[in-house]
């Protein structure tokens, strides 16, 4: 029944009729673990994941130049170019497997709710029963709000702040299937009916969660925790459900709770967010991760790794260690990704401040950006490629590998270009398994900075900025300050903080800007509300369900 269930609603009569033995029920916490673990995985390392979530955010967002001369790989052009009528493979597969995470998710819970919440009756006042089936549900309903959230932002229009969002969506379950019917009669959510389903089962995680999890017998692992959901995670994502949508009010409320927690704070590094490829290392900003790591810090997964990383960042998925290196001796080092395809557009380096005057050809680094520990740290300047370097091309191990642009798709290029480095820097031999931030703290500090200069309160507003800029710029804190703070001064923070993370549209989207156009003249301004800022649902589950056939 689980086999069937998790299918997403494209299933033949056939496969209805095939008998198939009762599979093994759920009967301990240790059993209904197994539900769980396949949920993060989907979420983590299936097509749903492996950093597809920053890829659809990223690249659209006005925030990004193309370099190379042929087509990105992974259908990067149509994402930059914002193709948004085009179906691709990649968004399929995360339709499905995100109906997966939520019919596993629905299967566990209607356990639950059957079982009277105690359905392997457990001892109540038993820690097998506080500290792992309650955290167990109240896990299941963050994977499935992460799942819908995941889906309603990539296949549905953006939510319309005080407007009209009875438009229908996409199927929305609260509970699974139990006949071929069900399945394939899926009620279509309005996308205010799909961001209430979200918003709730938030607050039941945020309320039930806890703040650290307690390990004891079967789950007594180191690292654990590593890309599961805790208490402050599932607010940290419920505050920027609020501010997406528009309820600032809200979003503030959970920023506050999370904040004043002191439980998270910037790093001294920002390579620090970055560089870990032990489960077990938790960098102390990093509010949920992307686990690419393994208990112990050596692994054989290779398919569990920031995949879009290698199109869109500095590092190919095999570099050796956090600091840039490369040795002419014994070819060890950082390996340049051939595949990257995208770098830092120049006119979000002018609004970092990072930049001098591309407009009018200068392209040299202010002072600011040398100063500035996120440009040193986790962004690299490369140099156009040399005149008359044999065959275009700078191997690794020759002078100038980390200088210079090293690979033919990029010789046409003929001024500097700032690449995203914040993918691959775990150490030796474990490069592609580091792990990476999906939610951290300063994002949090940023997007409550914003609605505090929104409401009025220019000067908690710049409190919040220095946070996270003080951390950057140790030697010249106090940047910001109640007479200078501006929504522009807020963007350009959050650029430096964000650029090349999965939150940058959903910034401009909460705050109501306008979308830059960007370098490329082929891409425009989007004003809100967005309104085809979506992709298709994919072909097969328009085709089957009749409710998008008839609009019921």
């Amino acid at each position: 029944m689980i086999t069937l269930l998790v299918m997403s609603a494209c299933n033949t009569d056939r496969f209805f009729e095939i008998q198939r033995p009762q599979e093994p029920p759920w009967t301990t916490t240790a059993t209904y673990e197994q539900g769980l673990n396949a949920c993060y995985r989907i979420m983590q390392w299936a097509a749903m994941g492996r950093g597809w979530d920053v890829w659809f955010n990223w690249l659209p967002s006005g925030c990004a130049v193309k370099t190379t001369t042929g087509a990105a790989g992974l259908n990067g052009d149509l994402v930059f170019y914002r193709k948004f009528g085009e179906r691709m493979s990649q968004l399929t597969d995360i339709w499905n497997q995100s109906y997966q995470v939520i019919t596993m998710s629905n299967l566990a819970l209607d356990l639950d709710k059957s079982g009277n919440g105690n359905p392997f009756g457990l001892d109540v006042n038993s820690q097998d029963y506080r500290d792992n089936y309650r955290r167990q549900v109240a896990e299941f309903h963050f994977c499935r709000a992460y799942a819908y959230f995941f889906l309603i932002r990539l296949f549905a229009p953006p939510y319309v702040h005080n407007g009209d969002n009875s438009v229908k969506t996409i199927p929305l379950k609260s509970t699974a299937a139990y006949s071929k019917e069900e399945v394939l009669n899926e009620k279509i959510g309005t996308r205010e009916e799909v961001y209430r389903q979200i918003i709730s089962d938030l607050q039941y995680a945020k309320a039930h969660l806890p703040e650290k999890f307690v390990l004891n017998t079967w789950n007594q692992v180191p690292g654990y925790e590593a890309g599961r959901a805790n208490k402050w995670a599932a607010s940290a994502l419920l505050g920027k459900v609020f501010f997406l949508t528009g309820k600032h009010a809200e979003a503030k409320a959970e920023f506050d709770d999370l904040i004043a927690s002191g439980v998270y704070f910037p790093d001294e590094n920002p390579k620090d967010l970055y560089n870990k490829e032990k489960a077990h290392e938790f960098p102390s900003g990093a509010i949920y991760e992307f686990n690419g790591g393994d208990l112990g810090g050596t692994s054989e997964r290779h398919n569990m790794y920031m995949y879009v990383g290698m199109v869109m960042g500095l590092r190919f998925r095999d570099s050796q260690g956090d600091e840039l290196f490369n040795s002419p001796v014994n070819g060890e080092g950082t390996v340049m990704s051939s595949w990257n395809a995208f770098a830092v557009a120049y006119t979000a380096l002018k609004q970092m401040g990072w930049i001098a005057n591309p407009a009018a050809g200068d392209y040299s680094e202010t002072p600011e950006a040398l100063a500035d520990l996120r440009y040193r740290q986790v962004f690299h300047r490369l140099l156009p490629m040399p005149p008359g370097t044999p065959e275009n091309t700078i191997n690794k191990g020759d002078p100038g590998y980390l200088e210079y642009e090293s690979f033919p798709a990029r010789a046409h290029l003929t001024t500097p270009h700032v690449y995203i480095d914040k993918f691959f820097r775990g150490a030796q031999g474990y490069g592609r398994y580091s792990k990476f931030p999906l939610i951290k703290i300063t994002d949090i500090y940023l997007l409550r900075a914003w609605i505090q200069w929104k409401n009025g309160d220019a000067a908690a507003a710049a409190v919040d900025l220095n946070v996270v800029w003080d951390a950057a710029n140790p030697t010249n804190p106090g940047r910001h300050t109640a007479e200078n703070v501006t929504h522009e001064s807020i963007w350009a923070e959050y650029l430096r903080e964000m650029t090349g993370e999965g939150w940058v549209t959903d910034f401009i989207m909460g705050t109501q800007m306008d979308a830059p156009a960007g370098d490329d003249p082929l891409n425009t301004v989007v004003s809100p509300p967005y309104a085809d800022w979506y992709w298709p649902i994919p072909s097969n589950e328009e085709a089957l369900n009749p409710n998008y056939q008839y609009g019921d």
